[in-house]
């Protein structure tokens, strides 16, 4: 009876301790949404499982592993799929290639610790989630389904082998470190490459999770830390969970983004950690005919999620060519990212970004804008030869309107609190394609400088308090059809409104202190704004 009673207990740890139940709760995610979408499905992972010991792996930390994973993979493919565990130690590997109904579940005081051998790593010829070469990422998979990785262990991408080295995001000691261990510096001594790496080389740099065209994913409860590049990256795919994951490296790793979907749909991405190089989370869609031709990045669901630092905490772009739809995030913490909602995109990549949906958000120590839409990604916002007949200094030149125009319109953003941002918000779109419809409601911005608003149309601001340190408290410049509802100003700056260019139209402020003598007015601007 007592053996019977043992064996009970033992098949209770097996399936609840360490194989949880991993689609429980996440329906709760979906409720009160704005718009109806499907619910992201869990992989379902035959019973057996196995163990990465018994195919000749040994976690010394030196011994490398490579063969036995592939052969453990190979066998549990092969049998129907299955529980692949890797118990405690220092797991040295190349490559691993994940497959269909596979769990790779990495016990707490697992490091799977990728080979510094760049040879085991070799360049792979494009496929659809690339236009160029790229060297094999550690962990990939390609056209699988229903597999996950789950655990309490460690994921380590050795990427400070990889990464190339900006002058300036370190100090005079780290610098000359780099220096002595080898490797290029750029001929305008701005950039480190290690051993003899090239620039051209270093774009070739793996991504440490690399998924393409797969379906029912989870990732659950392990650390991706120090990759070459990206962290976690899925393309093309769907029915994406992404649940307790941490994903850290230095904060001036180079292209170290945290979390990318990349015309991906049917994802929810909750409860996760991200301490990144670059990007945050972030969604893309591909550049003009190629992004076109992938589809968009849609059915998003962002929840629960800590970014302690980043380029961005919540990013859409640059790459926007196919599209990014129906997306909602929600009750997040960014703490010292340089911009918290940044959306980015430029002339020749296009794409429509829309109903993406935004509120409760928390930030502290943003070094640049709270809310940033930029359509001039990595470029300056061009200036007029002189000034244009009957207009202004300000008034940005129309290009013509194509396929590859990108295009921000309805989305929606509400209560947000954040302290300590360099700007409150900036609205940088294109004089031929306006960011539209944008919504701000119930929002707490303490900043350094206001609201600047450029080539904007369809603006909605209530409810509005900006604490703002110096200069005026909002800008607009040849903007349209914009209201300004309850807006409460306070701090040291001015308590004055500015407008400029030619081309504004329509723009209201009902309901606060201010009067029309709290504006600023360049000549061509006057009659564009009234305060009631």
């Amino acid at each position: 009876m007592r053996k019977l009673v043992k064996l009970i207990m033992l098949v209770f740890v097996i399936l609840f301790v360490v194989f949880p139940c991993k689609a429980e709760g996440y329906g709760k995610y979906y409720q009160g949404l704005p718009f109806d979408i499907p619910k992201a499905v869990t992989p379902a992972i035959p019973e057996l499982e196995v163990s990465l010991a018994e195919y000749g792996g040994i976690g010394n930390g030196m011994t490398l592993n490579t063969q036995a994973f592939a052969a453990a993979i190979a066998d549990l493919s092969e049998r129907g799929g299955g529980h692949l565990i890797v118990p405690e130690g220092i797991w040295l590997t190349g490559p691993i290639v994940l497959k269909s109904n596979i769990d790779l579940h990495v016990l707490k005081n697992a490091i799977v610790l990728f080979t510094p051998d760049k040879t085991q790593y070799p360049l792979l010829s494009p496929d659809e989630g690339t236009s160029g070469s790229r060297c094999q990422s550690p962990i990939s998979a390609y056209h699988e389904s229903n597999f996950s990785i789950t655990g309490e262990g460690v994921f380590d991408g050795n990427g400070e082998l990889w990464r190339p080295v900006k002058r300036f995001k370190v100090s005079n000691a780290e610098w000359n470190s780099f220096i002595k261990t080898g490797g290029t510096v750029k001929q305008d001594g701005a950039i480190w490459y290690p051993e003899t790496s090239s620039e051209k080389l270093a774009k070739k740099r793996p991504r440490m999770v690399r998924f393409v065209r797969c379906e029912r994913v989870l990732l659950q409860g392990v650390v991706f830390q120090n990759s070459p590049s990206f962290h976690v990256n899925f393309i093309l795919s769907d029915n994406i969970v992404v649940d307790g994951i941490m994903v850290r490296c230095p904060w001036n790793a180079q292209n170290g983004d945290g979390i990318d979907l990349s015309s991906c749909t049917n994802a929810l991405i909750v409860n996760c950690a991200v301490d990144a190089g670059d990007d945050a989370i972030c969604l893309k869609s591909g550049i003009g005919d190629v992004g076109r031709r992938r589809g968009p990045c849609a059915n998003i669901i962002i929840d629960n999620c800590t970014v302690f630092h980043g380029h961005g905490g919540f990013v859409i772009g640059s790459d926007t060519g196919g599209g990014i739809d129906r997306v909602s995030v929600r009750n997040c913490r960014f703490i010292d990212t340089d911009t918290g909602l940044r959306f980015k995109s430029k002339r020749g990549r296009g794409g429509v970004v829309s109903n993406v949906y935004v509120d409760n958000i928390m930030m502290n120590d943003i070094a640049n804008y709270a809310i940033w839409f930029d359509s001039y990604y990595q470029e300056k916002t061009p200036e007029p030869d002189g000034i244009p007949e009957g207009g202004e200094m300000t008034d940005v030149p129309f290009m013509p309107v194509t396929d590859d125009t990108p295009c921000f319109q309805d989305i929606h953003i509400s209560n947000i609190t954040c302290r300590d941002a360099g700007r409150a918000m900036f609205f940088n779109g294109l004089p031929e394609m306006n960011v539209s419809n944008v919504s701000l409601t119930d929002c707490m911005i303490h900043s350094v400088a206001g609201a600047q608003v450029d080539e904007t149309c369809g603006l909605r601001m209530e409810n509005i308090h900006l604490d703002v340190a110096e200069g005026p408290v909002l800008s607009f410049n040849n903007s349209k059809d914009i209201e300004v509802k309850d807006l409460v100003y306070a701090g040291n700056g001015e308590q004055k409104v500015r407008v400029s260019g030619s081309r504004n139209r329509n723009i209201k402020i009902k309901g606060g202190k201010f009067c029309i003598d709290d504006v600023l007015f360049t000549p061509k601007a006057k009659k564009a704004i009234t305060i009631d």
